[in-house]
């Protein structure tokens, strides 16, 4: 994913999946939010994903968001509702998997065949739970390593400063953990490199590091594209959607 001098409500993730695969991955131009927990306009929310429908197959199928570890099959559910979980998955057509963020990373997934859909909310807590092992686990028919990874717009390393103890809770589940941190110029704070934490366990789930794609965009460095919680707690979410065809 790359990003141009003017700014679309929508991009699309740069990896290498196959051609029936589609994604979308919206910015914050016209102030477009998607999101309705973070105290916004109903009205404008529902134009937004209105408006958002127009690029889509079909209604994204959205979640209650609560940085768990719970992965809904989408494929299992005869009626939609909006389940409290961080994660979907579908190996049926034009089912589209959506997760929406301010920081926090969106990591999309397929295979080389295009067979399956997945996406994912991660949040430190997420991340440390355990929500993208989860996410693998339900998979069960795929071998993890024809799995394709994408990690979309959240904040970097530079910009993500956490407490002693989230790094220690890291470090206690995963020792290999520690080196996705490093010391802040705040005593006792520590920098959090989300994105190296989730290749790590994208990797450990058995996941190729030549099949994981970084977009290596800064939502804190970029609120002018993107919401950011870090740079305004107020403030909307991006939405990161996958399906196929």
């Amino acid at each position: 994913m790359s990003q141009t001098k003017t700014k679309p409500l929508l991009l699309q993730a740069n990896w290498s999946a196959p051609s029936n695969i589609h994604t979308r991955i919206s910015t914050c131009s016209e102030d477009f939010n998607l999101a309705l927990h973070v105290g916004a306009d109903p009205q404008s929310v529902a134009l937004n994903r209105a408006k958002l429908q127009e690029f889509l197959p079909t209604t994204p199928l959205w979640l209650n968001q609560t940085h768990s570890t719970t992965v809904i099959n989408w494929d299992k559910e005869s009626n939609y509702q909006i389940y409290a979980a961080d994660a979907s998955i579908s190996s049926a057509k034009n089912v589209v998997c959506v997760v929406m963020t301010a920081d926090c990373l969106p990591i999309l997934l397929t295979n080389t065949r295009g067979e399956f859909v997945a996406a994912i909310h991660a949040g430190w807590r997420g991340l440390n739970d355990g929500i993208i092992q989860q996410t693998i686990a339900k998979l069960t028919q795929f071998a993890p390593s024809e799995m394709l990874a994408f990690i979309g717009p959240a904040i970097d390393q530079e910009c993500f400063e956490i407490g002693g103890e989230v790094r220690e809770s890291f470090i206690l589940n995963d020792p290999l953990s520690a080196q996705f941190f490093s010391a802040s110029i705040n005593s006792g704070k520590f920098m959090g490199d989300l994105r190296g934490i989730a290749a790590h366990k994208l990797i450990q789930a058995g996941l190729l590091s030549a099949n994981i794609s970084n977009s290596k965009i800064c939502t804190r460095c970029h609120s002018d594209w993107f919401y950011s919680y870090r740079a305004n707690p107020q403030t909307g979410r991006i939405a990161s959607l996958i399906w196929r065809d």
